[in-house]
């Protein structure tokens, strides 16, 4: 990832979260939603869940105790056996994506692209892309209405029809 970029996109982040540390709760805009205001957005499903994972690290928010990945995995796999990258970034937030890499593939999983899907699938590795197509159609997208909104967030279209060169 662009690290300048994510260094200047979290000090708007922490500098958001400093000034609605006074609102109501209520009010309060999520992580996810200064994200989107702060132009992030149209990426992909798989950039975009990176993107944040990266503000989350710099933040010190959503990663697992040291020790704890991998047990941490193994109840994902175990109640999901196939899941695409954005939803593995659902419940990993700060996690650095070499380290998850690594366990799941130690646990004998692999990433591939389907061609049904807008971004790669974790997958056991002798699994079918049938059965996996199966088993993702079977159920819902796994993510609060809060991070799917995230994903897929397109910016109001403005009334201002300027061209600028």
């Amino acid at each position: 990832m662009n690290e300048p970029l994510i260094q200047r996109v979290l000090g708007i982040v922490r500098q958001q979260l400093k000034e609605q540390a006074q609102k109501p709760k209520e009010t309060q805009l999520t992580i996810e939603q200064i994200l989107n205001l702060s132009g992030i957005h149209g990426l992909g499903p798989q950039a975009m869940a990176e993107f944040r994972a990266e503000i989350y690290a710099g933040l010190g928010m959503g990663i697992s105790q040291p020790g704890t990945l991998r047990q941490n995995l193994q109840g994902l796999i175990f109640d999901y056996d196939v899941f695409r990258v954005s939803e593995l970034r659902y419940y990993f937030q700060g996690d650095k994506e070499a380290e998850i890499y690594s366990h799941l593939t130690e646990l004998g999983y692999m990433l591939k692209t389907l061609a049904d899907e807008n971004e790669p699938v974790w997958r056991p590795k002798f699994m079918k892309r049938s059965t996996v197509q199966k088993k993702l159609a079977a159920r819902k997208r796994i993510g609060s209405k809060e991070y799917l909104a995230y994903l897929s967030y397109t910016p109001p279209n403005s009334n201002d029809s300027t061209t600028k060169h």
